[in-house]
């Protein structure tokens, strides 16, 4: 499985979204474009026209059976889609939610991940560091206490992680590791870890990321405001998609 950029960035948001603002999930196109170009919380900040979303939405449908498309119809006036990793890499809760980090910012050390996953999920900092594990091995069990976890649409988690019973021979359905610890750099206290959703890399070649100079807890509230900002504008979009699909079939009618 080797995903573009842009399918990698569209993935992020789509799980980000399911965790963090539930109402406006499964996502329209233009709500979509929305969170894969917002300001915060992604590194690096992108300029995704409407196509490009689009064709990546297109490439996680067909090619990798990672994003399903729900048709216009039974309550929604525009097609919507909804990310499949839980079905189709069978990922709890908690393992969607760091990967979807890691797509979403680049390489980080455990302790950001944490930090960075607090609106998604609530991870202690050994807890984190087992979902890293997980991730790094297609044999490693799921935690138990995460076998029964339900996403907010009422879907369970992991259905192969109900298997777990019976690990001889286990493995999920993905044949290599989803993310990569990268060693510790010169100048860095701990080593990062690194999503592999487009293919394996050279460590000597991921750049680190710059040092910030804000105090973490200022740098927080501000992307929190931020943030809520931005997801009123994502359900602003929506319901400006619904309008102009109201609008045209009214003027059909005449």
């Amino acid at each position: 499985m080797e995903l573009s950029t842009v399918a990698v960035r569209v993935l992020g948001c789509l799980v980000e979204k399911q965790m963090t603002t539930p109402d406006i999930y499964p996502m329209s196109l233009n709500a979509v474009v929305t969170a894969a170009n917002q300001s915060t919380n992604r590194e690096p900040v992108m300029a995704l026209s409407e196509r490009e979303v689009a064709d990546a939405l297109d490439e996680l449908r067909t090619e990798h059976r990672l994003v399903r498309l729900i048709h216009a119809g039974a309550g929604s006036r525009v097609d919507k889609f909804r990310h499949a990793l839980d079905e189709r890499l069978s990922l709890t809760r908690p393992e969607q939610a760091v990967l979807a980090i890691l797509s979403l910012r680049g390489p980080q050390t455990v302790a950001e991940i944490k930090a960075r996953t607090e609106r998604m999920i609530d991870l202690a900092s050994d807890h984190a560091e087992r979902v890293v594990d997980r991730l790094s091995d297609p044999t490693a069990l799921a935690d138990p206490s995460e076998l029964t976890a339900r996403s907010t649409d009422g879907m369970m988690a992991s259905s192969a992680a109900l298997r777990a019973e019976t690990p001889e021979g286990f493995a999920r359905p993905w044949g290599g590791p989803l993310v990569v610890r990268l060693p510790r750099l010169p100048g860095q206290k701990e080593g990062r870890v690194m999503h592999l959703l487009s293919g394996e890399v050279d460590a000597s070649t991921v750049i680190a990321p710059p040092v910030r100079q804000h105090s973490n807890d200022a740098l927080r509230s501000s992307s929190d405001r931020i943030a809520s900002l931005e997801a009123t504008v994502v359900r602003l979009d929506a319901d400006l998609a619904d309008l102009r699909h109201s609008y045209e079939e009214f003027r059909r009618q005449f």
